[in-house]
């Protein structure tokens, strides 16, 4: 992908960013009001990581984890808890390393929705290593299989979207250059 700056379109890619990030607001906020939880304390769909995960495919790393960052700040602010922050960054950031890592390395060999799959799966067991420290209890493990098997659902949903969104983005983003 050509540099974010080139040939002016650097303002444009800017922009696009941040409607991904109003994008993330909005739908971490209607998350918060979809009673889900089913006994799993913070269960959520995590469709604000479709935004994320093609901010990884479209811009440069720094771009998307800066968004990542907005993201768990926003929402902690918005509606959430100063708690909720340290569980939304411990989640989002060991599954965005773990993605970066997949598509830096394995690229043309894994789909966005193997991507999403092990993004969603690293978020839960990022929440939860936060949950243990916090609680100072290994108790919360326990949670561990249900999360898991709740996020290979909905990762497999953010990833078939990514997947289909992906190529109609990147070419608004040619058209830009």
């Amino acid at each position: 992908m050509p540099s974010p700056n080139s040939r002016g379109s650097g303002t444009r890619k800017i922009a696009l960013l941040g409607v991904f990030l109003g994008y993330t607001m909005v739908i971490s906020l209607l998350e918060r009001m979809i009673p889900l939880s089913l006994s799993i304390p913070g269960l959520r769909l995590g469709l604000a990581n479709v935004a994320v995960l093609l901010a990884m495919y479209l811009f440069p790393w720094s771009w998307a984890m800066l968004l990542v960052f907005m993201k768990c700040l926003t929402a902690a602010i918005f509606g959430g808890s100063p708690v909720a922050l340290f569980y939304s960054l411990g989640g989002s950031l060991l599954s965005f390393a773990v993605m970066l890592l997949l598509l830096r390395l394995l690229r043309e060999h894994i789909s966005p929705l193997g991507v999403s799959i092990a993004g969603a799966a690293f978020h839960n067991i990022g929440q939860i290593l936060v949950a243990c420290l916090l609680l100072q209890s290994w108790a919360v493990l326990f949670y561990l299989p249900f999360l898991l098997l709740f996020g290979l659902v909905t990762g497999a949903v953010i990833g078939i979207l990514v997947g289909r969104l992906r190529p109609h983005l990147q070419a608004h983003l040619i058209s830009l250059n």
